[in-house]
């Protein structure tokens, strides 16, 4: 590491002692170099986990679409990639929605006038829409993340320097906001993939470690939800990396906390509740948190506790994270209202009444904030009432509710 340049390398006997003993796991920027030192690939030295391995399918085809990220930015570098070759392999790969629209965009034409590019006006544009994401329907407001997204990929391609840099932290956080809005708000989950995808592609562009930590931390809640916790841990891993460089504790706390979801769904509940602590443990260390961070703080901390001691079985534990996450909650919370309270049904589920009442509030706060996420926490509680009238009475609000949305524009 030396010869290479990295003066720092932070390493001791104690730390390759852990790595001979399996406590831990070597750390990406030292695993290149264990492969130079003994000529042999990565997965050949066992320094890939089983899931590592599990994935490398995917992996390599984050690799693809990085190639394509840097055909389209300019950074070809002679490897043969032409833009008709792109797009065939865009379509043998079937990429969903924003990929292909990204590259219609023509790049000889782009900002053929000779204007310079304006990064802080694109910068506050997503500044703006990631406010309104707490306010505004999630249908429109995704349309117009998406298009600015679009915008971003484009200007990205005629700025240089500084406004490389700053252009592309932007367009990192437009990208990720579309992809959660897909994901979380309208249950799109393969085109907040591929958003998330952009980001991350974004953030390398950055050298921002917070942002990658973040949107890989998000993009491993897409596996956990499908129930392919092998595919979600190692994105996990890799987004605490970032967190050894200089990334704010508020970060490492919410990553633990995404863990910790991660570990619920996957049936481990003592796993989550260590995670759960762990996001305790970082969520008061010193470090002033990233603007972007507005979607985590102490009360979210209670809901993802809420929802692990749910796994667990401690139901009065549950009530008592919930209880403090409701009550936290800001007026810009609406959404992950409908969340806690079908989760605080769960928590009284042998109280039939109460767990109706807060089912019922759950979907008055999804009439006032729609939540995507918060309509399946809601369907997913439902069976506590079994056939009771308080069950009749849910099912006919949910079916309204449900034909009410498919009636929107877009809907």
């Amino acid at each position: 590491m030396s010869r290479a340049g990295e003066r720092d390398t932070g390493l001791n006997a104690n730390t390759v002692r852990r790595w001979e003993i399996g406590e831990r796991w070597p750390d990406p920027r030292y695993r290149k170099h264990l492969v130079s030192i003994f000529g042999m690939p990565a997965s050949d030295l066992g320094l890939l986990t089983a899931d590592e391995l599990a994935v490398r399918p995917e992996a390599e085809t984050l690799h693809e679409f990085r190639r394509l990220w840097n055909m389209m930015t300019g950074e070809d570098s002679g490897n043969g990639w032409d833009r008709a070759s792109v797009l065939r392999a865009l379509v043998g790969a079937s990429m969903l929605p924003l990929v292909a629209p990204l590259l219609s965009l023509d790049p000889e034409a782009a900002h053929a006038d000779g204007k310079a590019v304006d990064p802080d006006s694109y910068r506050q544009i997503v500044r703006c829409q990631r406010e309104l994401y707490w306010t505004s329907p999630a249908r429109p407001l995704y349309e117009a993340a998406y298009a600015h997204t679009q915008l971003g990929v484009g200007l990205l391609r005629a700025a240089t320097g500084t406004s490389r840099t700053i252009l592309a932290s932007a367009l990192a956080e437009s990208a990720l906001l579309t992809a959660r809005l897909a994901f979380f708000d309208l249950s799109r989950p393969a085109i907040a993939e591929r958003c998330y995808d952009v980001a991350l592609a974004a953030t390398r562009e950055a050298g921002d470690h917070a942002l990658a930590a973040a949107v890989l931390g998000h993009m491993a809640f897409v596996p956990a939800f499908g129930h392919q916790p092998a595919n979600a841990r190692p994105l996990i891993d890799a987004a605490l990396q970032h967190t050894w460089h200089g990334v704010s504790p508020m970060v490492r706390s919410w990553l633990h906390c995404v863990a910790s979801e991660v570990e619920a769904r996957a049936g481990a509940p003592a796993a989550s509740r260590r995670h759960v602590d762990l996001a305790a443990g970082a969520l008061h260390g010193d470090g002033t948190p990233p603007e972007w961070l507005d979607f985590y703080d102490s009360g979210r901390l209670h809901s993802f506790g809420g929802y692990a001691a749910l796994v667990s079985g401690d139901h009065s534990a549950a009530a008592g994270h919930l209880t403090q996450a409701l009550a936290a909650l800001t007026p810009t919370g609406g959404k992950q209202r409908s969340v806690v309270l079908a989760d605080l049904a769960t928590a009284h589920a042998r109280d039939g009444d109460q767990a109706a009442d807060y089912l019922n509030q759950a979907v008055d706060a999804l009439h006032t904030d729609w939540y995507g996420v918060g309509l399946d926490r809601v369907r997913d509680v439902r069976p506590v009432l079994g056939d009771s009238r308080h069950g009749v009475v849910l099912d006919e609000r949910l079916a309204a509710l449900t034909a009410s949305r498919a009636a929107l524009p877009g809907g």
